[in-house]
């Protein structure tokens, strides 16, 4: 069985973002908190490490893709996993916002407090619209949005004739 690259990364990076996710809204505050028993060190310490996780999982795409351009000898950049459009760019470019805004609150933690907080409320915020929008990826590709084929009018008629 030959499994697809993008297909694991995929799903490696959905686990990843699942886990970060809920460690990220246990150190919201007391709402969420219950998730892991109301422990914010525990919840701080694996939010960190998957956080590294998901930028060397975002690194080996974006390489991936370089890498694949170069072999193909192609002009452009191919957008396999980014995405030109919908979905995949609107992924993209959160996952840099994403990667930005730790970035800033990790390192400047103990220093400007002004950066962190604003980073700290893009980041929440962020977060509250990618669950949103991952709740909404998987309902399309559940397919619960395929409609059902308009049947012609002529053949259901024949079909009424014959029974």
């Amino acid at each position: 069985m030959k499994v697809r690259f993008d297909f694991v990364v995929h799903w490696l990076w959905t686990i990843v973002f699942a886990i970060l996710a809920l460690s990220g809204l246990v150190m919201v505050g007391p709402r969420y908190g219950w998730v892991m028993n109301y422990n914010i060190a525990t919840a701080d310490y694996i939010h960190r490490i998957l956080a590294v996780v998901y930028v060397v999982l975002t690194f080996i795409c974006i390489g991936y893709e370089v890498i694949r351009v170069m072999r193909a000898d192609q002009k452009k950049l191919a957008w396999f996993m980014i995405g030109r459009e919908g979905y995949q760019l609107f992924t993209y470019v959160t996952t840099l916002v994403f990667i930005i805004t730790g970035v800033i609150i990790w390192v400047c933690m103990d220093s400007n407090m002004a950066a962190v907080a604003f980073s700290l409320y893009i980041h929440e915020k962020l977060t509250y619209i990618v669950i949103a929008s991952v709740i909404w990826h998987i309902y399309v590709k559940c397919h619960a949005l395929v409609w059902p084929k308009k049947t012609n009018v002529k053949d259901t008629h024949k079909l009424s004739k014959t029974r």
